[in-house]
């Protein structure tokens, strides 16, 4: 009951927040949600599988917006891409040694506290390597939820862009519900697949497919309700805020004035890394800022959606990033960090 309670407390706030033009409003105003009520009411604890089915709902919906001819045309991104996922992977890397340098942490503590991505399978590793797993996960919780909460609310308001409804032409209410349901069913059927596809982002990259597919064949003529995607990021919102607690915050007071410096320079390194794709793309900044960010696909496509910028780009260039991490992850491994005794 009190879970029930919670989201329809994060729904409501984030309809609040949205329909006062707040930039991403249901994402942070569940984001919030979820940490106030994580400090001051009660910690829930929530299985993964909520989180992947909002991936699911978000891919869905990027499915529906996806034009062939765009996607073709990414092709030309990748060398951007690749030195700027070269320039994150050494910047992460060159944090970690700063960061166990000022703090006195062990160097395998602070390599996997600053890894850019990839935040369950990087905590789950860190435990094998003797690495302070309490740290890492509250590390990367923080820079999860920093990221989650500044970066939409600094490509709204540096684009000039607001809460619009993704429906743009009119649509019949009874196509609305059908589409709702559509939806849904897909994410489900995608989160029953997901079980058996391993790799990162796999069930947003499943659902894109899926939602494509029915959008080119079935539902050409229809566009679908911002619901949807407000339903997917308030998941995606609350259940971020809620692991944002107070054992995050003394994890984190802690290590203390180094924590704070170390992720500033993550925000710092993720704009400077965004304007370097933007001088090499023919993307506007903002749109790449979203795209380069080592935050999350979900997160950060959904905010795109909700802001009309090119969240298929956007999810296509999160999804690599993420995919990327994982494939060089063993070899990074390797390379920086030390052998458990």
């Amino acid at each position: 009951m009190s879970k029930l309670l919670f989201f329809a407390s994060s729904f409501v706030v984030g309809w609040v927040m949205q329909a006062i033009g707040l930039p991403a409003g249901w994402l942070l105003g569940a984001l919030m949600t979820g940490m106030i009520w994580s400090f001051y009411i009660e910690k829930l604890i929530f299985r993964s599988e909520l989180f992947t089915l909002s991936l699911a709902l978000v891919g869905v919906v990027i499915g529906f917006m996806v034009v062939p001819e765009e996607v073709w045309a990414y092709r030309t991104l990748l060398p951007a891409f690749i030195l700027t996922l070269t320039l994150t992977l050494v910047g992460g890397i060159a944090l970690g040694k700063l960061f166990g340098k000022w703090t006195g942490l062990s160097g395998n503590t602070a390599f996997f506290c600053c890894l850019p991505g990839g935040a369950s399978e990087v905590i789950a590793l860190s435990e094998r390597y003797q690495a302070d797993q309490r740290i890492v996960a509250a590390f990367h919780t923080a820079r999860i939820t920093l990221f989650v909460f500044s970066v939409p609310l600094i490509v709204g308001l540096g684009a000039q862009t607001s809460a619009i409804d993704l429906v743009v032409p009119e649509q019949a209410l009874s196509w609305d519900f059908i589409l709702v349901g559509i939806a849904f069913l897909l994410a489900l059927f995608v989160f029953g697949l997901s079980r058996f596809l391993t790799f990162p982002g796999a069930p947003m990259f499943i659902a894109i497919i899926f939602g494509f597919a029915v959008h080119q064949w079935v539902v050409p003529a229809y566009s679908m309700p911002s619901i949807v995607m407000g339903v997917a990021q308030v998941l995606i919102g609350s259940v971020i805020g809620m692991r944002f607690d107070r054992k995050t915050l003394h994890e984190l007071k802690r290590i203390g004035k180094p924590s704070m410096l170390t992720l500033a320079l993550y925000i710092l390194m993720s704009l400077g890394l965004a304007f370097t794709f933007f001088l090499l793309s023919p993307l506007p900044f903002y749109t790449t800022l979203l795209a380069i960010v080592p935050a999350g696909a979900a997160e950060m496509a959904s905010t795109a959606a909700t802001l009309q910028m090119d969240a298929t780009v956007v999810a296509t260039l999160q999804m690599l990033r993420v995919l990327a991490l994982f494939l060089a992850l063993p070899f990074l491994i390797r390379w920086f960090a030390k052998k458990p005794i």
